[in-house]
């Protein structure tokens, strides 16, 4: 099976499109951190960050019976919403004013 150029080029516009059209809203990014941390990351379409809030709260719950952890987990749950939701509402202002920079 061979592709041409030319399919190639659309379809690496289309995702681009996709990409560039995704726009996640801070309330939602806020709420699926408050349901669990690292949702919000996930959402926001930082895998790798959300991933790792993920499991540092599972670990976090497994040791709930220690006190500190669960004062540390709680903490920790309050920045991880703070985060997605302020990234989520910072989203494309940083490429908005690169494509600015770039037209003049």
């Amino acid at each position: 099976m061979c592709l041409n150029t030319e399919e190639i080029i659309e379809s690496n516009d289309e995702i681009a499109t996709a990409v560039h059209e995704f726009k996640p809203q801070a309330w939602r990014a806020g709420l699926y951190s408050a349901i669990f941390p690292g949702l919000g990351q996930m959402y926001n379409g930082d895998f790798g960050r959300g991933s790792f809030y993920f499991v540092l709260a599972f670990i976090l719950i497994i040791t709930f019976y220690l006190v500190v952890p669960f004062f540390i987990f709680i903490v920790f749950w309050m920045y991880n919403i703070y985060q997605a939701y302020s990234y989520a509402r910072n989203f494309g202002k940083d490429f908005n004013n690169n494509e600015q920079e770039c037209e003049d």
